[in-house]
């Protein structure tokens, strides 16, 4: 009885979490372009953008434009 209600609870509670997830719109560019330079430094991102940053910065010029931008953002790192 005691394994049915810890499923019960893990099961509501994984729902509850992927519908917060689902539910979140990604930050547009000029979201986080937080500065209003028109590009997106180092500073200004976190997460995936952060993790891959040297790749999307197709020019190695320290900044991501919107021409660089992926149209899909990248996938966090697994180790």
């Amino acid at each position: 009885m005691k394994s049915v209600l810890y499923a019960m609870v893990l099961s509501l509670l994984s729902f509850a979490v992927l519908a917060e997830h689902h539910g979140k719109k990604k930050p547009s560019f000029d979201e986080l372009d937080t500065n209003g330079d028109g590009v997106l430094s180092r500073d200004e991102v976190k997460g995936p953008l952060a993790d891959h940053f040297d790749t999307i910065d197709a020019d190695g010029d320290g900044v991501i434009t919107k021409d660089e931008m992926p149209e899909k953002p990248p996938r966090k790192k697994t180790y």
